[in-house]
């Protein structure tokens, strides 16, 4: 019986295994197809996380710790939010270039439509020089044979980083890959159907050729000794093909130069003009929010506190109070400047203002949500408010800007450690295991970065879910839980405090004042009647 025992408990600690792997497959199966269905949808990806991680946890911990006022207030600031610094902008440009496009080209390209354009300055200008060395100079008008030796010279001396390495991508895909590819995108350029679904699918087939053979797509480069390419796989490949399309006009062939110029001006007038109609939109925001909680509940002041429809929560200050509370405001916006910028690691440059995409740039959102949160900051009401403004988005920007990014570094970095054969992270600095300490970490802060779920090979997708996971994870427990906690906790003590000092400042003065005394004991008979002031009965306890 013992034998037979032993046997049935072998079997059930096998059949239980197996179930808990199976079932842990099948969750990380499930989120790395969500996860990669975020990372094709750029818009879907963001406006899920976000509202997952920090959205709907602040509205809801506002609703049972605050109140309705709160809650109400905190879903209208957290998803405007999203909408305008993340899902708003590109749409805007795209508007602006629609009306600029005409004015910038000029006539000399009068045929030629920019404005669902996405390339960038500094690849239309290596677009320019490239197919100006493309060109068969004894032709007149443009043929597939140069458009083919076009994408053929794009790839020649084109690299991706792969781990600790540069990947050359003509070497790596070789002759018959790289005319398959040079073949595809040539008859994606002269395919005037205006099947937008065709092209889509010719440019993801042509993206995984090459990332399945060179593992990389993210980080490019012409030059390995230089800066990095600014745009990544995907954005080449959609570019270069828009753009191909113009060298097959006429205008543009005979004066590839000026249409560099004219190009690169159009892309820097639509990105300023983006940008100066959605930061003062996005700088308005809490004051329209404010406005709204104002409206519907009759009461001054920020909705932060759990009396707050009570109407004695919101206290007028005087000359001195509001100059004192204005300096405090602008310490604490200098000090989300300050964040933004220490985040960015170099220095302003036009190119960081530039739009590549119907998704803005982690440069642009920080710039715009840097603006979003220097407004809450001056359209605080009171100290309060203030502080839990100026620590909910300094550790907002950080969590979401590289608090999170940092998460998923660590993450990777632990798998890598525990599984030599899996390779989630490119590394572009120079230091290793015998370098100084401090070196590694600068390193691994400025250039490790996770790679796509595109690079990973197949079998070393889900360990990129974890990733990605530890990421949320981070958001949600950090900005979507204990950020709103410490910040009720440290409101609600305040409030404690400023209503002990209040009842002792009245206990004080009723020494000196008999007709204090006579009136505080009015208020104590008027209690009945619900007109009972609180801080006369602290007096009288």
């Amino acid at each position: 019986m013992k034998t037979q025992s032993i046997q049935i408990g072998s079997i059930n600690s096998k059949y239980i295994k197996e179930n808990n792997q199976n079932f842990k497959g099948s969750f990380l199966d499930a989120a790395t197809k969500g996860l990669q269905m975020c990372d094709k949808y750029p818009m879907i990806g963001v406006a899920l996380t976000d509202s997952v991680a920090t959205d709907v946890p602040r509205t809801i911990f506002d609703l049972v710790k605050t109140g309705v006022p709160a809650a109400m207030e905190t879903a209208r600031r957290e998803f405007s939010g999203l909408f305008v610094n993340c899902l708003m902008p590109s749409f805007i440009v795209l508007g602006a270039a629609k009306f600029l496009n005409k004015g910038t080209m000029g006539k000399e390209f009068s045929d030629i439509n920019l404005s669902n354009s996405w390339a960038n300055g500094e690849s239309i200008n290596k677009f320019v020089e490239t197919f100006k060395n493309s060109m068969d100079v004894t032709s007149k008008t443009t043929t597939q044979s140069e458009i083919k030796t076009f994408f053929n010279n794009i790839f020649t001396g084109l690299n991706g980083r792969d781990g600790d390495k540069w990947v050359e991508f003509s070497s790596a895909l070789g002759k018959d890959k790289l005319e398959e590819v040079s073949e595809l995108l040539t008859k994606a350029v002269f395919d005037n159907s205006g099947d937008k679904k065709a092209l889509k699918n010719t440019l993801a087939q042509v993206s995984s050729l090459i990332t399945d053979t060179t593992h990389a797509g993210e980080i490019l480069t012409y030059d390995i000794n230089a800066k990095g390419f600014g745009s990544n796989l995907s954005e080449l490949l959609r570019d270069s093909v828009d753009i191909a399309k113009k060298f097959t006009q006429e205008s543009v062939r005979n004066n590839l130069d000026l249409f560099g110029k004219k190009a690169t001006k159009l892309v820097n007038a639509k990105s300023i003009l983006g940008l100066a109609i959605i930061v003062p939109i996005a700088m308005s925001v809490q004051s329209i929010n404010r406005a709204i909680t104002r409206h519907k509940y009759k009461q001054k002041g920020a909705p932060i506190y759990k009396d707050f429809e009570k109407g004695n929560t919101h206290k007028e200050m005087n000359a001195k109070e509001k100059a004192n509370f204005f300096s405090q405001k602008i310490a604490c916006a200098a000090s989300m400047v300050s964040i933004a910028l220490l985040s960015m690691m170099k220095k302003p440059s036009m190119q960081m203002f530039q739009f590549k995409g119907m998704f803005p740039t982690v440069d642009q959102c920080r710039w715009i949500a840097t603006s979003t949160f220097v407004s809450r900051m001056f359209a605080s009401e009171d100290p309060n408010e203030l502080r839990e403004s100026t620590v909910r988005d300094i550790a907002s920007f950080s969590g979401l800007y590289f608090l999170g990014d940092y998460a998923a570094k660590a993450a990777a970095s632990i798998i890598e450690k525990i599984k030599p054969d899996v390779k989630l992270l490119n590394r572009t600095g120079k230091s290793n295991a015998q370098s100084p300490i401090l070196n590694r970490i600068g390193d691994w802060i400025k250039n490790t970065y996770v790679k796509s779920f595109d690079e990973v090979l197949p079998k070393d997708k889900n360990m990129r879910s974890i990733c990605e996971l530890a990421s949320l994870g981070f958001s949600i427990i950090s900005l979507g839980i204990l950020l709103p906690a410490y910040n009720r906790q440290v409101t609600e003590k305040k409030v404690a405090q400023a209503k002990q000092k209040e009842l002792q400042q009245t206990k004080n003065a009723t020494k000196s004042d008999p007709d204090l005394i006579i009136e505080l004991r009015t208020n104590k008979a008027l209690a009945q009647d619900g007109i009972y002031n609180t801080v006369a009965q602290g007096c009288f306890e």
